[in-house]
This record gives C-alpha cells, structure tokens and sequence, in this order.
C-alpha cells in the first residue's frame, strides 16, 4: 500500500486528497492540520439569523477548476449566483462614493462613453485614459508593477482612482511591489497581442467569448463570473471532507520533515502514531512560511527561496447594520477606498446583497476590510479599535446611524502571500530546486494565484503527478518481475 501524507486541510489539501483517492484508489493518505477544522482561511458563521463569511465569499468560474470540482463532486445545484439587484461596485471619491464606470474590468477600459460620464476622474484624467489608444508597446519582456503598468499606459489619476483601490481590495497590496505578470499577465498579453488595452478591447468587440462579454459589462469586479454555495464556503469545506476516505488528524502540528534511510519521509509531530509511520509521498500544503521551515531539513535551498515570499496580515469586521439606514446611493456589491483618500479601510462589502438569505430581510451584513499591506500598521491596534473604525467608515460611507446590531471581528495573520515584482522567476527557482527532493511536493496560494481555483488547480495537477509517479514505479516493478522470471 502507498502511504500518502498531506499537511493542510485548506482548500489546497482538501482537494488534493479528494483527487487522489480517485487516482489512487488504494493509497492510505493522511490529512494532517494543526487547527480544529478543515478549510485554512475559509471559515463561515452560521449562528441564527447571520451566515457571515469570515474569509472569501464566494468563488469566481471564469477559471474553470473550482468549478470543475464542485461539478465532479455533484453539488453544483448547491451554488447560487449573485443577486442581480446592486450588481456592481462604487469607489470613493472626496468621501462620496460613486459607480465604477461600466465596463471598466480591473484596469482595461471597454465602454468609452462611460468612462467619459464618469464623476470619478477629471475631464483631463478621462481624455488621458482614451488616450491610452496612443500609448506605444512595451518592447521588453521583463516583469513591471501593477503601478508602473497601470501608470504607463492609462494615467496616474486613473491609477490612483480606479486601479489602485480594485487591486489592493483583490490582493491586499502595495501596487507598487505587485508583480504584473504573475497576477494580471492577461493585460500584459492584451499589450504584446494588440498593442495596447483599448486595442484589445476594440479587437474583441465582438467576440462571444465568456471572459469578453463579461468585461464588457464589468464594473471593476466581474460578479457574473462568482457563485457560492447557499449554505455558506465552510459548508463546502466540509462535504469535501466528508466525501473523503482519508485519515483525518485535528489538531496536529507538524514541525519538520526528514528522510528515513531508505529514501522515505517521517514527520515530526506529537502525535506519535504519525511520527512513527513512514510515507512514499508527503504533500505539504500550507501557507509558503510554514512550509519553508517544513521542509528546511530536506531541501535547505527551496526552504530559503520560500522564506523570501511574504505574507501580510488582515481583519474583517462584519457589522449587522439596518438596511433602512443606507443611503440608496450607497446600496452596491462593494465599495473601494482608495490609498490617496487617507482612510482606515480597504474596501467596505455588502455580502448579504450579493447572495440571498445571509440575513434578515430588514438587515445587511457589511464585511469592512482592514490593514494588509497598504496599511499594516492598522494590525497592531486591538480589535475594539478595529471594529470602531469599522463602524466609523459603515456611518461615513453608507450613512448608518445607529450601533451595529450584531458585530465580530476576524483576524487572518501572515494569510495573504505577495506576489512582488520577479515572482514568476521565484517560482521557477523553487521548482527548479524542488525537482531534486524525492517524494515531496508543495502547493497552497504560494505559487499561481491566490483564488480558490488557482489553488484547486495546482492541488489537482499535483495529485495527477503524484499518481503518475507511482503508476510508473509499478510499471517498472512489473516490467523487473517480468524479466526476473524469464530469465530464471
């Protein structure tokens, strides 16, 4: 028998085993995480009348492979799209806030006349955006910040206003240490393909193409593409689980990884009928820091490359506030801060408009985004004062008056990876090193996205490796036994 360890029961472990259990039917694998429960950073409040996201929300399925699993799984008819009432987003400008202009998706601009009707930028900030139709091609091929893209080719009033608050919401970063190619590498193509973003958009006009249409009518954020399971992402978690055969260990810590001598690996953990128990493969899939110090004893040079992604911290706060308070203008999916409006939160979310019964009907579950890296050091401050500037932003931007009626406060420490300018070469350099460490692999949100189909992607393509790698030891095996009898 194939004895299989994965360290990590988040969304990337999950799907790992859930993948190779049906790729090795007849492997003993262990799914080994230190937390009471599976699903890392995704993680619900169910408690009557709220269900509260206290991670993501929901899962976008313009990348095919979350959604692909759920299908495998047979629970698509479990998943709801968004509310078509209020789907789109605001930005704040001078402590207003206002409509993201049609067909602005992320930072390319698709509708003209919106962007030249939009309040949002100055007369000058939106002729400068058209005329990004003007703006030479790059000619080189070497990575560039999200601010030295998003600068170069549609204004710095447009970053500021526009591009700069969409991606630190998405991304919790600085844009300008945000790696261009290894998080909107579809821009830098639209830039080499068709000399430029408007170009593209105009070359695509149309085009039937889901990710063409669905940029056409975006207004920052594409809402068509998302979907969520109605009983809330940690419901979602846990039927993986419970659809899995794997060995499931709570509460178990493992501190390192070594070699036996007969090229197998043991981990260290206090849980001694783990220690003690020899693995063909140990799949470690946890945030890229703890993983570096995992594996610092069986591969030095990749635990050291691994050390050098960095992760930053966050909260939410989630506040039940009265709907009859908001003011109409303010009704949306989610509001954008940007940087240059000097305030204390990222993005403020309305979830209980974008899915239905999350709340009551008289209520809105308002998630407000906090620290990251735009602003770390907000993470230093207790989490009264957190939620006090919350409920200071919700009575500023939405217009609420009274005291929140329920409120809670998450705080996800060292959660979201940084992708900086050369992380696609990083990656490369890990794998690279990796590829000379037997039966050990890596995967989580260190390496090809931060979004849970990224990361379903890669535990995926994982397991296929891993299942490959033993069917052709098997095939060795046999093709040895063979020529042994023959010969014979």
């Amino acid at each position: 028998m194939v004895n299989i360890a994965i360290v990590g029961a988040g969304v990337s472990g999950l799907s790992c085993a859930w993948y190779l259990e049906r790729l090795l039917p007849n492997a003993h694998i262990d799914l080994i995480e230190a937390s009471d429960r599976v699903g890392g950073v995704i993680q619900t409040h169910t408690e009557s009348p709220f269900l509260a996201e206290l991670g993501a929300d929901n899962i976008a399925t313009l990348a095919p492979d979350g959604l692909k699993l759920i299908e495998a799984m047979g629970i698509r008819n479990e998943f709801v799209s968004p509310n078509p009432k209020y789907r789109f987003a605001q930005v704040v400008q001078a402590g207003r806030v206002y409509p993201i202009p049609n067909g602005f998706s992320l930072m390319q601009p698709t509708q003209m006349a919106a962007i030249l009707m939009s309040p949002i930028l100055s007369l000058s900030g939106r002729l400068r955006i058209l005329g990004e139709y003007f703006v030479k091609a790059r000619n080189i091929n070497e990575d560039e910040s999200v601010e030295s893209f998003a600068v170069r080719r549609l204004g710095r009033e447009c970053f500021d206003r526009l591009v700069e608050p969409i991606v630190g919401g998405i991304f919790t970063a600085r844009s300008e240490t945000l790696s261009m190619q290894a998080t909107m590498a579809q821009f830098v193509e639209m830039e080499k393909n068709h000399g430029g973003l408007i170009r593209a958009a105009f070359a695509k006009r149309k085009s039937e193409q889901r990710s063409d249409t669905m940029a056409r009518k975006a207004t920052g954020a594409r809402y068509d593409q998302f979907m969520a399971p109605k009983l809330g992402m940690s419901w979602w978690m846990n039927t993986i689980r419970a659809q899995l055969k794997s060995q499931l260990h709570l509460n178990t810590r493992v501190d390192n990884l070594a070699y036996t001598q007969n090229g197998k690996l043991k981990i260290a953990t206090a849980n001694t009928a783990l220690s003690d128990k020899e693995y063909d493969h140990v799949c470690v899939a946890t945030p890229g820091w703890v993983a570096s110090k995992l594996i610092d004893g069986v591969n030095s040079d990749a635990s050291a490359l691994l050390d050098r992604i960095p992760y930053v911290s966050s909260a939410v706060a989630i506040l039940a506030i009265r709907k009859s308070e908001i003011r109409p203008e303010s009704m949306c999916f989610g509001i954008v801060i940007p940087k240059v409006e000097n305030r204390d939160t990222l993005a403020i979310s309305l979830s209980s408009e974008k899915y239905a019964e999350r709340c009551p009907a008289d209520t809105v579950l308002a998630r407000v985004f906090m620290g990251g890296a735009v602003r770390p050091e907000l993470m230093d401050q207790s989490d009264e004062t957190l939620l006090a500037i919350a409920i200071k932003e919700s009575q500023s931007l939405l217009g609420v008056t009274s005291p929140p009626m329920w409120q809670r406060l998450i705080r996800w420490n060292c959660a979201m990876p940084q992708y900086l300018i050369g992380h696609c070469d990083a990656v490369q350099d890990i794998r690279k090193d990796l590829e000379s460490t037997k039966n050990l692999s890596i995967i989580g949100n260190a390496f090809d996205g931060v979004g849970i189909p990224q990361c379903i992607r890669l535990a995926r393509t994982t397991a296929e490796k891993i299942a490959n790698s033993f069917a052709l030891s098997v095939l060795l095996l046999a093709c040895l036994a063979r020529s042994l009898y023959f010969s014979g």
